[in-house]
């Protein structure tokens, strides 16, 4: 994959490493209490960032390759834990690389989003 891609192209849920990022989960988790729930305000800010868009929202919320893995080996569901990281990769393989890493075009093209935004 070329580093051509304009920084906008990563979703935003990459960009955050997961929805537990995300300021609009913590809101959500926030005022709820809890991690799910049905007819909630927020939601609409999840499509906003596009997140909804890659089936990725506050009701199912994006968990990085990484963050699979070590849930796998921390709860011995590690056989499950893969197979998710490997859809995960397959989808989004122009951003991860096999071990469910970021690419490091991915990772130098967010770190310069953080520091221009400071």
């Amino acid at each position: 994959m070329s580093n051509t891609i304009n920084v906008k192209d990563v979703p935003y849920f990459i960009k955050v490493s997961g929805c537990n990022n995300c300021q609009v989960f913590k809101s959500y988790t926030s005022l709820t209490g809890t991690e799910y729930g049905e007819d909630h305000a927020l939601h609409a800010k999840c499509v906003h960032m596009s997140c909804d868009r890659y089936a990725h929202n506050i009701l199912a919320p994006f968990i990085t390759p990484k963050e699979y893995l070590r849930i796998g080996l921390n709860t011995g569901l590690r056989r499950q834990a893969i197979d998710k990281a490997k859809k995960v990769i397959a989808r989004f393989n122009e951003f991860y690389d096999e071990c469910g890493g970021l690419k490091t075009w991915v990772a130098e093209a967010i770190a310069d989003v953080s520091v221009e935004g400071k």
